[in-house]
């Protein structure tokens, strides 16, 4: 929930309130990228394929852990201060300040990073497709606009759900790696996981646990049955 505050009454009240605003922004940032890094770090680095899904119990004890360092504290006086509520940047339900639980407000780089896996992996496979079997047709989103984008048409994704095309079909299955491949470079695992052999080292070898993939193909099967891919970072479904 969240509570908004009284506005300072007067310029001198905010003075006073930047120096502990400031110190809570630095505080709940450095607590982020360490719960961000914390969270890659569990999924490029997991020794099963189960691993490979951070289980609810797994993130908490990693965001005690960095919230830990990042407060100087010990885990149990982090989780009491996780508990307070900090004077934060909101954008609903509308944009400005708010005093807001700071485990939420941390908690969400879980949500931020599995919603940016997504666009890797479904962006990736949509334009590999598209280069392979020449699924898919660009466009503009407006006759002033520079920004293209590739659209996938109803008929185009049940082609490719149709019995698991997108993954046993030969050009299914080299997007579907290619998406593998660049999700594991955004995990910043590619020197773990991804080798070149051959004479000119052109053979691309992916050594990774099955969960790897499955956390790819599980993103890419769900695209829904109309999807549009915004170049070069956004997928909006529709």
């Amino acid at each position: 929930m969240v509570v908004r505050d009284s506005a300072p009454s007067s310029f001198s009240d905010l003075s006073l309130c930047a120096p502990v605003f400031f110190r809570c922004m630095r505080l709940v940032v450095v607590t982020q990228e360490l719960f961000l890094e914390g969270l890659v770090e569990e999924i490029r680095d997991a020794t099963s394929s189960t691993e490979v899904y951070p289980s609810p119990e797994v993130i908490n004890a990693r965001l005690l852990r960095v919230a830990a360092i990042a407060m100087k504290v010990n885990e149990d006086d982090a989780a009491k201060r996780l508990q307070d509520k900090m004077l934060l940047p909101v954008r609903k339900p509308a944009k400005g300040m708010a005093l807001v639980l700071a485990y939420q407000y941390i908690k969400r780089v879980m949500s931020h990073l599995n919603s940016s896996l997504t666009s890797t992996a479904v962006s990736t496979f949509v334009k590999k497709i598209h280069e392979l079997r020449g699924m898919g047709t660009w466009t503009t989103t407006s006759s002033s606009s520079t920004r293209r984008q590739l659209a996938l048409s109803p008929e185009e994704c049940l082609e490719l759900l149709n019995g698991d095309s997108f993954f046993t079909d030969a050009h299914g299955r080299l997007a579907t790696l290619e998406a593998v491949a660049n999700v594991i470079e955004e995990l910043d695992g590619t020197t773990k996981m991804v080798t070149w052999s051959g004479s000119n080292k052109a053979s691309r070898v992916i050594r990774c646990y099955f969960g790897h993939v499955a956390n790819v193909s599980f993103r890419v099967c769900f695209l829904p049955s109309a999807c549009l891919f915004l170049c070069p970072l956004f997928v909006v479904c529709v």
